[in-house]
């Protein structure tokens, strides 16, 4: 029986050397697996290899009955029959851990005089193809001095390795004609081998640089120089080497070779610093060494490396030498980002693999960042203990966890996505469709049937982004869809985030960056980081995030987000576009009432978002009629067929909802009066986008397909308003200004649409053109999206009768400023008569006063402004805390 593990030793599977106490012969290599003891040369004792060719059954007779580790199986036992010829050294790689050399000679050849910083255990052979390829490794350094900077590579100790200089390099074919394949195959001896070329390389220029006959300078009193220094380790950083791939390719064989992925840093660890290797001379022979080191114990050499010396003590540790090196290490994770990857974040996750930066990579990411990592694969046992539900201990965890070795990051802005060519026919039929605006509307959540215009808007806004970001709200009744929405425009976003508010704080915590960890040492990027420019942010039940809207408001603002940590102050930037829904305080909407009264939400926030929706569920016998009859096409496949016929090429067209006919004529004078005004013009997108009965063999797009299509047309495609289409934008945005002076009459305040609401308009012109794949936003582009701002705010506009009399009468209270007693409570009278009016009953109560006393600017003293109403005559008392308002 085998002595069982103490318990704060941690699980291992395979151990190096004689085992712990007792008796018998233990393999120099032996593993342990449940509970039982493997050597890595199967089952023969020691003597055994010598006897090999006789028989079996004269070896057993020859030997004594084995005992202990190496007993014959039971018949009854599980392990009857156990070959373990798999785990011979021929069969089976010994672990990194296994294979590490603990100490090493400082012997480089006069050749390569780095070769023991890259090479611990080789020999360098002067004739060896290893030689060769070295040698024309470094001669191509040598002939393209412009892209590699000698002296700046040795002060910053790596470079950066393109795919496509390297490659085509004909020279270095010959020699080394499988260059890529084996640093795809077998990345650590590859990188090696570049490095150490690139280390002679600079010690040679730095040599013929530096005039090695003249003295060396001394330092003064008055100046200090520095004494000269060794080459240190070099690194290479490869790029482009392998395509981009997805986490769920991560198999067995691609371990311990080179795998490219893209993601948006979520989290980021504490750097650690440990000294690796320890550089010591004998100060008998002279000769150098070096230790590795381990935990806070520094082993020293313990006898001279070189054969001849005796030397068992006095050895000089060498602080300078490039043999003596600190391992700075930190641990990222990433979210995976990818056009065919579709996440709904709540049952389907993002892939997320952990990354090991080392050396001059470490601090090099921060969170929220989108980078290309490429690196070696690797897997790590967990080594914890499985406890059950009981609370006792299953057993060793041979739990293994893939994480990437990074040797190079690139930032993801500088790195196009590459679509294949079958994703570029489908992006052709898509485009190639007269009715593309309404197909890529009608696809997107297609069990949503009657707001297409809200839809529309999401569509528009997805297509934007970055410093072209469009906010959107939807308000409305629950169970309308809106939730739905959202959950779609987070799927087919390119780079995304979903908070719902339906978790309450949890869910807010989740809006920014946070500490999270043990030791709270791991800063976790929130949603608004990870979504980051150009990404969208879809947040649910934003009226439910009270907490965290001063976070949200803020990053709307300004496009940042503010941190306060211990005797410091941090700044991360974040600049998503919101698409965010809400639902009313009381659960229904009540029309009669100002938007801010339905919804939580704060006024500064509200005015952040430059389209706002309100969708409601009004009794339709049209409308129930047409929802049932597309929810039952919808499921029964109806709206499928084979193909998009590709009818024309990839390029710039016309949209059928541009209505050109209609359009208005734009003219150079401004001021004519047979231009009609654009606020008057028939024109119903609504009716335009929403199915008919032609529509019936519309094939709707599946997520997947449209998500592609948004990337191509946001990468590829930067329109650019013409002439036509400014002055197009100009006179809507000079009209509704001039509405908002004349509905207040003397008054001069302005409209709601401001300086920012007349950007987010301009931006929507681009991605309405964006969505044509048209280079030039033209007045039909402006068109479409002057019907989506008219519907926005005619919807949150009071829809009662006289909504128009009490915004005027709102505008002029606000005007007055608040100013005396008396001009309160004359203000205070007109507005609660200007709400009686539009609700169509003079009774309110106390509660409803207090806010039309808000609206009012009257925030203190509404009791005695009550009581002074109630005694000049324009309240009458009926109840308890309830009035009448008497009318003029």
């Amino acid at each position: 029986m085998n002595p069982p593990a103490p318990r704060g030793r941690a699980p291992s599977r395979f151990i190096r050397g004689r085992g712990r106490g007792g008796g018998g012969y233990r393999p120099y290599f032996y593993f342990r697996r449940n509970g039982r003891v493997i050597p890595a040369r199967g089952n023969r004792q020691p003597g055994q290899e010598a006897e090999a060719g006789t028989s079996a059954g004269a070896a057993e007779n020859r030997l004594p009955p084995a005992r202990g580790w190496n007993r014959p199986a039971s018949k009854r036992g599980r392990d009857t029959n156990l070959d373990c010829s798999f785990l011979r050294p021929e069969n089976y790689a010994a672990p990194e851990d296994g294979l590490q050399v603990q100490s090493i000679a400082v012997d480089n050849p006069k050749a390569c005089p780095g070769w023991r910083l890259y090479f611990l255990r080789d020999t360098y052979t002067e004739d060896s193809d290893q030689a060769k390829r070295i040698t024309a490794v470094e001669a191509h350094y040598q002939r393209n001095p412009q892209k590699y900077d000698f002296v700046r590579i040795r002060e910053q100790g790596f470079f950066k390795l393109p795919a496509l200089g390297i490659v085509h390099d004909e020279q270095l074919k010959k020699v080394w004609p499988r260059l890529a394949e084996d640093l795809r195959e077998h990345p650590q001896r590859s990188l090696s081998t570049l490095a150490v070329a690139m280390h002679t390389v600079v010690i040679n220029h730095n040599l013929d640089a530096n005039d090695t006959t003249a003295p060396l300078e001394q330092s003064t009193l008055e100046q200090y120089v520095p004494p000269p220094t060794r080459t240190r380790k070099i690194y290479v950083r490869p790029e482009d080497f392998t395509p981009v791939e997805l986490t769920t390719g991560i198999s067995a064989d691609r371990v311990d070779t080179l795998f490219s992925v893209r993601g948006i840093v979520s989290s980021v660890g504490e750097p650690t610093y440990s000294i690796a290797w320890q550089s010591f001379r004998c100060s008998r022979c002279q000769t150098e060494q070096a230790m590795r080191q381990r935990g806070s114990f520094q082993p020293r050499p313990y006898h001279c490396k070189q054969a001849q010396c005796v030397a068992k003590d006095s050895f000089v540790p060498l602080r300078s030498s490039p043999y003596t090196r600190i391992s700075a290490k930190q641990i990222v994770r990433l979210e995976e980002s990818s056009l065919s990857l579709i996440a709904d974040y709540d049952s389907i996750l993002p892939g997320e693999i952990d990354v090991e930066l080392r050396n001059d990579l470490v601090d090099c990411v921060h969170v929220g960042q989108e980078i290309v990592v490429n690196g070696v694969l690797k897997l790590r046992d967990l080594g914890e203990d499985v406890t059950t539900a009981t609370g006792s201990v299953a057993g060793d965890s041979n739990e293994l966890k893939a994480y990437l070795k990074a040797a190079s990051v690139q930032d993801a802005r500088h790195k196009k996505r590459e679509f294949s060519e079958r994703d570029l026919e489908a992006i052709a039929m898509i485009n190639a469709e007269p009715y593309s605006f309404k197909l890529l509307v009608q696809s997107l959540a297609p069990e949503v049937h009657g707001h297409e215009l809200p839809k529309a808007a999401c569509l528009l806004s997805l297509l934007g982004g970055g410093a072209g970001g469009v906010n959107v709200l939807l308000v409305g009744d629950p169970g309308i869809g809106k939730s739905k929405i959202l959950q779609n425009c987070a799927q087919i976003t390119e780079r995304g985030s979903h908070i719902s508010g339906k978790r309450g704080a949890q869910s807010a915590q989740r809006l920014g960056p946070t500490f999270t960890g043990r030791n709270k040492r791991v800063l976790q990027a929130g949603g608004l980081m990870t979504a980051s420019s150009p990404g969208h942010c879809t947040l649910d039940d934003v009226d439910k995030l009270a907490s965290k809207q001063a976070v949200l408001l803020q990053c709307m603002q300004s496009g940042e987000i503010n941190m306060p940590l211990p005797g410091a102050f941090s700044t991360f930037l974040a600049q998503p576009s919101i698409i965010a829904c809400a639902n009313p305080q009381r659960g229904q909407y009540d029309e009669g009432r100002y938007l801010l009264q339905n919804i939580h939400i704060v006024p500064s926030l509200l005015k952040e978002f430059h389209l706002v929706y309100v969708l409601l569920d009004k009794p339709s016998v049209v409308r129930d009629i047409s929802l049932t009859a597309h929810v039952r096409a919808l499921h029964a496949g109806a709206k499928k067929r084979a193909q998009i016929a590709a009818r024309y090429a990839l390029k710039p067209k016309t949209s059928d909802s541009m209505c050109e006919g209609t359009f208005y004529d734009v003219r150079t004078d401004d001021d004519s009066e047979d231009n009609d005004s654009i606020m008057q013009q028939d024109y119903d997108l609504d009716k335009r986008l929403e199915l008919q009965e032609e529509d019936a063999e519309l094939d709707l797009l599946p997520p997947i397909l449209i998500k592609k299509f948004l990337a191509y047309a946001r990468q590829n495609v930067n329109p650019l308003l013409n002439e036509a289409a400014s002055r197009s934008i100009e006179r809507f945005f000079m009209e509704l200004r001039e509405d908002g002076r004349t509905g207040g009459g003397e008054d001069t305040e302005q409209s709601q649409l401001g300086s920012g609401q007349l950007l987010g308009l301009i931006h929507l012109s681009q991605a309405r053109a964006r969505l044509d794949l048209s280079n030039v936003v033209t007045p039909q582009h402006v068109r479409d999206v002057i019907a989506l701002l008219t519907e926005s705010i005619t919807q949150t506009s009071l829809k009662a009768e006289g909504c128009g009399e009490m915004r005027r009468g709102s505008r002029k209270v606000a005007a007055a400023g608040g100013g005396g007693r008396a001009s309160q409570l004359r203000n205070f009278v007109h507005m609660m008569q200007l709400r009686a009016v539009a609700l169509g009953r003079r009774i309110f109560e106390f509660e409803e006063l207090k806010e039309i006393g808000a609206r009012a600017g009257i925030l203190t003293g509404i009791s005695q402004l009550v009581e002074i109403a109630n005694m000049g005559g324009h309240l009458l008392k009926k109840g308890v805390n309830m009035y009448e308002v008497v009318p003029d």
